[in-house]
């Protein structure tokens, strides 16, 4: 009886004609590559959105700065590379407000690097932690523009002794550093016909301290004096000693 029962069904198999065969397995396979396709997706991590906002506002009278770009730079990792150099990745520009939103998309990344500048203020750049920006809380600050103003100082030895005639001075009192800025390192002039022109910038809307020691014959005197910077404008000074 079992060797009839076998002969059945190897008749009922080939009884499906060949074409017929040939497309159900084309069907299996288009099926098997549509729901590989399918589960790809439905496993593949989406990358997480990172809120980092804040505000942008004049450090000396807190008014609201609209219209500012703001770069925000980073140290990438890529295809596990280190990268040592900070390349822009995001910009936006300041609403009316002051306020700014940038939506940042999850990446390797080992640093930030917030840079801000707009005419008339000293540019800010700021280092941040990548655990700061890609935090769950999201990121938020503000960030204070100093104002700019400039002095022009110019020395003079108008009264000479001798070639040894010596003068020392210096800003005592300022704050801001970068490039054109003014600082608070002593110059020293010597010589019976010393004369020196400086021009820097400073913060707006402040005094800043001049001092200066002359030493003739001998004999020194101390001296010193402040500016008051208008916004935006130059300060003349003179020293004729």
């Amino acid at each position: 009886m079992q060797p009839q029962l076998l002969d059945s069904k190897i008749q009922i198999q080939n009884s499906l004609p060949l074409p017929q065969i040939k497309q159900a397995m084309k069907k299996s396979i288009y099926l098997f590559i549509i729901v590989s396709i399918i589960i790809s997706f439905s496993c593949k991590k989406e990358a997480s959105t990172f809120n980092i906002q804040g505000k942008v506002v004049n450090k000396q009278t807190q008014e609201n700065l609209g219209g500012v770009t703001i770069y925000l730079d980073a140290k990438k990792i890529e295809n596990g590379v280190y990268n040592s150099s900070f390349v822009n990745i995001e910009s936006t520009v300041s609403n009316g407000d002051g306020s700014f939103l940038i939506e940042h998309e999850e990446a390797t990344i080992s640093e930030y690097r917030f840079r801000i500048s707009e005419s008339g203020y000293f540019p800010i750049e700021e280092l941040v932690s990548t655990d700061v920006i890609q935090s769950n809380d999201g990121y938020n600050n503000t960030f204070e523009l100093i104002q700019k103003s400039w002095i022009e100082l110019d020395v003079k030895n108008t009264m000479p002794q001798g070639t040894d005639d010596k003068i020392t001075y210096r800003f005592s009192n300022v704050e801001v550093k970068g490039k054109d800025c003014c600082n608070n390192i002593t110059i020293t002039g010597i010589g019976y016909d010393y004369e020196a022109h400086h021009k820097c910038s400073v913060r707006s809307l402040a005094w800043i301290k001049i001092q200066w020691t002359v030493t003739k014959s001998g004999n020194q005197s101390l001296h010193n004096d402040s500016v008051y910077t208008e916004v935006g404008n130059t300060v003349n000074y003179t020293i004729n000693y």
